[in-house]
């Protein structure tokens, strides 16, 4: 059992499928309550199923779950809950775009990029059946009092059955992190994580936001400014200009390549995260790595269209140099681009 703090000061987090409440167990214990909203009792089997496979799952770099409630009151009418450990350090999203300036420095930064990436890996690799998060993004990624990342948020999940490619579902998810083969067409994998996992990595590295609406119906998609700096040779030009305690330039330059490849917009272009945690703990740095040109993003504005069309010649919508690789030359080492495994 647990009981609420008082309601004005208990809530924690905002969302979409419910808020979250600090709460306090028998035991004087502080937990994190998320409440979802719009509950029937149709459903709750197979909530209960899901949170049950989800609560016996444990990582370090995991938020745990310390279980759950599905209950009709003649207040509330028809609630389920789940309760999880509470991060007093909050989200990678309050050190970001929170109030006041982002003052984390790269070690403590390369540490949550490396924490979300083994966790991710856990989830895809060592949980039967693999469990797609769909829903990474800043404001999931929790940090403990030693800001170590902790993957939050299962109340999107989604299992993959073994032995099948792709989940075809309905699209949930956070304008900017969402993949193009699963905004588009509902196909869900894990390279669906990978690339959100890139977005919440760009993120961490350059202090902008995901996605921002401009004037005139122009949008700023991180992923595609990230790609167009990397693509004319400006790859640390990506990293957040004034940060405390700056790493080895070539460290920060690998990381930003990393997520370069994670949000290529083709899913066969991504690495695993079991890779991406190999490239990211590896103390070399990539050199050449092999990054497939993309095509156009799909807010191109005219202009680049018709740049575009009059380079290629063939009207297709492509970048000038079509599908051919972008190789980027690193003379101390050498890491072959990832491949499927």
């Amino acid at each position: 059992m647990f009981h609420l703090l008082p309601f004005i000061d208990s809530i924690v987090g905002r969302g979409g499928f419910g808020n979250v409440y600090k709460g306090v167990l028998p035991d004087g214990t502080e937990v994190a309550v998320k409440r979802f909203k719009n509950c029937s009792a149709a459903g709750d089997a197979a909530f209960a199923h899901e949170v049950e496979v989800v609560a016996s799952v444990r990582h370090v770099n995991l938020v745990s779950l310390r279980g759950y409630s599905i209950a009709t009151t003649q207040r509330e009418g028809h609630q389920r809950m789940i309760v999880c450990d509470l991060m007093h350090n909050g989200s990678l999203h309050d050190h970001l775009f929170g109030t006041g300036e982002c003052l984390m420095a790269w070690p403590v930064r390369q540490r949550i990029a490396i924490g979300m990436a083994r966790g991710l890996a856990y989830l895809h690799r060592d949980t039967q059946p693999a469990i797609i998060h769909r829903d990474i993004k800043a404001s999931n990624i929790l940090l403990d009092d030693d800001f170590e990342a902790k993957v939050a948020d299962f109340g999107l999940a989604k299992f993959a059955p073994e032995g099948m490619t792709h989940v075809s579902t309905r699209v949930a998810g956070t304008m900017g992190y969402v993949a193009p083969e699963y905004a588009l067409y509902g196909q869900l994998t894990e390279k669906s994580d990978v690339y959100s996992f890139g977005v919440v990595l760009l993120e961490l590295i350059s202090g902008k936001r995901a996605f921002i609406s401009l004037s005139e119906g122009q949008s700023f998609v991180l992923a595609d400014w990230a790609w167009s700096l990397v693509r004319t040779g400006k790859t640390m030009d990506v990293v957040q200009e004034g940060m405390a305690e700056p790493g080895p330039t070539k460290v920060m330059e690998k990381y930003v390549l990393v997520a370069a490849l994670c949000t290529h917009p083709q899913l066969h272009a991504r690495p695993t995260m079991e890779q991406v945690v190999k490239i990211l703990e590896s103390d070399s740095t990539p050199g050449p790595l092999i990054i497939p040109d993309r095509p156009l993003p799909v807010v191109a504005n005219l202009a680049d269209i018709e740049r575009s069309v009059s380079s290629s010649g063939s009207g297709q919508l492509y970048s000038p140099s079509g599908f051919r690789s972008f190789i980027h030359r690193n003379e101390d080492a050498k890491l072959e681009s990832p491949k499927e495994t």
